[in-house]
């Protein structure tokens, strides 16, 4: 399948509102078109699910499937359209996964982004009903949420433009309540030493004792913010890291450390993210490259698709700062016109050049073509 997003006349529809043309051979294995159902997924370190009832807190961890409004079948395209309380939740050029479902429960997944030319209104939605019907959590209710209720607002949090949002970095789990020491063992019978006269306890605890005090020894030397090697990280300790406020560098470096093991995508996109909101310009470029159509894989990316607009944003950021590749990489950006600059072409000769100046290998033949 493939999908395709247009800004309906101002004439008939307001501001905000999108049609999503869908095309492909799966959409007739959908069915009746009146009939299908869509689910919004925003791919991350764990996918969340859009639903627009909490203006609020929209993204949660239950699947939840809603009606489109005005969708309709016209010739081998599926048309839909996502109104004002939808998009509103939906930045722009980023890549979200589109969860169609038919009638008989089949579903089709697809990716699809808002471009950053969508007419939207600055206020947020009051308020948002389903169109009529919807199905609620495909997989039961999420944060105490019954099937088919409007959800308690909660307080919005915003987070700066660079900085991850504030849905992307869950809380740290609190502390686990302290366990009651257990009972004091009973002092030995006279007699009842183990065989060869005398108890092994002293040397056990002698042990304990020494482990304790290296264990503290460590600690000390290392300081009570060093990080733990990216060895031992998983996606829990991860999260917790970036919401104790890891300090840039030592999630930049937590995040290659993890890509020269080819491991936790997901933990080193939220890792750079974190870094380059701190300012580091080599976190930024990293991030470029998750993101650029030209380094883009699905081996080493986590995104489920290659991004021109964010790998743009990430890159000039870097070049900006001076980075010699983030130089090259956003002014060929600019140069194939993957940006909304509208003079992206003129422009893409200054940072060509400036690569060229930084010794970049590539950038003489750029400019020559």
């Amino acid at each position: 399948m493939s999908v395709k997003v247009e800004q309906f006349p101002a004439d008939r529809h307001p501001p905000g509102t999108a049609a999503l043309k869908i095309s492909g051979a799966s959409v007739a294995a959908l069915g009746e078109a009146e009939r299908c159902e869509i689910a919004i997924i925003k791919v991350g370190a764990a996918d969340q699910f859009l639903d627009p009832r909490d203006v609020d807190q929209p993204w949660k961890t239950a699947l939840w499937f809603f009606r489109p409004q005005g969708a309709r079948l016209e010739g081998a395209a599926l048309w839909l359209e996502l109104d004002h309380g939808v998009t509103f939740h939906l930045p722009p050029d980023l890549p979200f996964k589109l969860r169609l479902r038919g009638a008989d429960g089949r579903t089709v997944d697809e990716i699809f982004s808002l471009p950053r030319q969508l007419r939207r209104p600055s206020r947020k939605p009051t308020g948002w009903t389903p169109p009529a019907e919807p199905q609620g959590p495909a997989d039961g209710a999420a944060d105490g949420v019954a099937d088919g209720a409007a959800p308690t607002a909660r307080p919005t949090s915003e987070a700066a433009f660079a900085a991850p949002r504030a849905d992307e970095v869950p809380p740290a789990a609190p502390a686990a309540a302290p366990q009651p020491s257990p009972p004091p063992a009973a002092a030995p019978q006279s007699g009842s030493a183990p065989s060869g006269g005398r108890s092994k306890a002293p040397w056990i605890a002698a042990v304990a004792v020494a482990g304790v005090a290296l264990a503290i020894g460590l600690w000390w030397l290392a300081g009570p913010g060093a990080s733990t090697s990216a060895s031992t990280l998983t996606m829990d300790s991860c999260r917790a890291k970036v919401s104790a406020g890891l300090e840039p560098a030592a999630a930049r470096a937590e995040a290659e450390a993890l890509a020269r093991g080819g491991r936790l995508l997901d933990c080193q996109l939220l890792l750079l993210k974190h870094a380059a909101s701190g300012k580091d310009t080599v976190a930024a470029r990293l991030l470029g490259g998750f993101y650029d159509p030209d380094t883009w894989s699905k081996e080493t990316s986590p995104l489920p698709a290659p991004n021109p607009g964010e790998a743009a944003r990430w890159h000039k950021l870097a070049a900006d700062a001076g980075d010699r590749e983030s130089l090259y990489r956003y002014g060929m950006l600019l140069k194939l016109g993957r940006t909304d600059e509208a003079d992206g072409p003129e422009k893409a000769q200054a940072y060509l050049q400036r690569a060229l100046d930084a010794g970049h290998p590539l950038a003489q033949a750029a400019l020559a073509r």
